[in-house]
């Protein structure tokens, strides 16, 4: 499960049943089998990316697309990604980083791959990496693992290479996630704790599980504002935390969610904080109640990247879960 807002605005969904846009109104891409050289290979989704070009990245359980808003494109061969899950994609300006497998890092730049091998001089000392961001201070690659901790990669006149980031995993456990921090820097955390990392400063605890109070015992994704609030999605709802204070707090016997299992947060430009939990997709603005998004299924794909439906019944967002 993955979201990613395009240069225009739209908003897209990795699910497990296709690719889902928001754009003032719902679309739904979906594989079909007629259309296995220009369509969507597979429904189930791991994650996306929109590079500079404004061309959609998506990574599956085995392979990589590139989507032009017209046609699906196969990435790479079959020694490149055909069988090895897609773990994340980055975008880090003109280049795409993909974590696959567990053969670490492939780095696409100027119309070439190259992996980027682990436990080698400069590459990173761990096969399974989790998740990547970009640290917006320093334009370094933060990287997560599942089982080697965090690294980052640095690019200067000598090419590229890899350092340990310090972190005392004794106290925090191991820190398998992290997203951008608009402001430099990044957010690392795991299902107990969120902490923040900067060249400068090192690791700062921002906030563990408990802060949030009674009824939460996992954080499930995070992300932060343009303003700098934390959007937290946790087992016992979505959170708005902010200067060491819950200033939002959305669930279900409030606020009609329909689970408060939120298992996915993004902040988009616009300011909307989308949610993804086990049965809806919605968002919430501030001074705003959530919102639950009437969907429409699509019937017809339309090849100038519009999107028409003869069902006006509004249904829930198109996303399946799995446990």
């Amino acid at each position: 499960m993955d979201i990613s807002e395009s240069h225009d605005g739209m908003i897209t969904f990795a699910t497990t049943n296709g690719l889902s846009l928001f754009d003032s109104g719902w679309a739904t891409i979906q594989a079909e089998p007629w259309e296995y050289e220009t369509g969507l290979q597979d429904n189930y989704i791991q994650t996306i990316e929109y590079d500079e070009n404004n061309v959609l990245w998506l990574g599956f359980s085995a392979g990589v697309q590139q989507y032009d808003g017209i046609t699906f494109t196969k990435v790479g061969t079959n020694e490149i990604f055909s069988t090895m899950p897609i773990h994340d994609i980055l975008r880090d300006n003109d280049n795409i980083w993909i974590a696959n497998g567990n053969s670490g890092l492939n780095v696409y730049s100027d119309g070439k791959w190259e992996w980027i091998r682990p436990f080698t001089e400069n590459g990173p000392g761990a096969y399974y990496i989790t998740s990547m961001a970009k640290d917006h201070a320093t334009g370094n690659c933060i990287i997560t693992t599942r089982l080697n901790g965090i690294w980052k990669g640095i690019s200067d006149e000598e090419g590229l290479r890899f350092v340990q980031i310090s972190i005392n995993e004794e106290e925090s456990g191991k820190m398998t996630n992290v997203v951008d921090y608009p402001f430099g820097g990044v957010i690392i955390f795991n299902e107990n704790t969120i902490q923040y990392y900067s060249e400068s400063g090192g690791i700062v605890p921002i906030a563990n599980y408990a802060a949030l109070g009674y009824g939460v015992s996992r954080i499930n994704d995070v992300a932060v504002t343009e303003n700098g609030i934390f959007v937290i999605g946790t087992n016992n709802g979505l959170y708005g935390y902010y200067n060491g204070e819950v200033i939002v707090h959305i669930t279900r016997n409030i606020d009609g969610i329909s689970n408060d299992e939120v298992t996915k947060v993004f902040s988009d430009s616009k300011g909307r904080w989308w949610f993804i939990t086990k049965g809806e997709a919605g968002y919430y603005q501030m001074d705003d109640i959530p919102e639950k998004i009437p969907v429409s299924i699509v019937d017809e794909y339309i090849s100038d990247n519009s999107y028409s439906s003869e069902s006006s019944e509004p249904i829930q967002v198109p996303v399946h879960y799995t446990e």
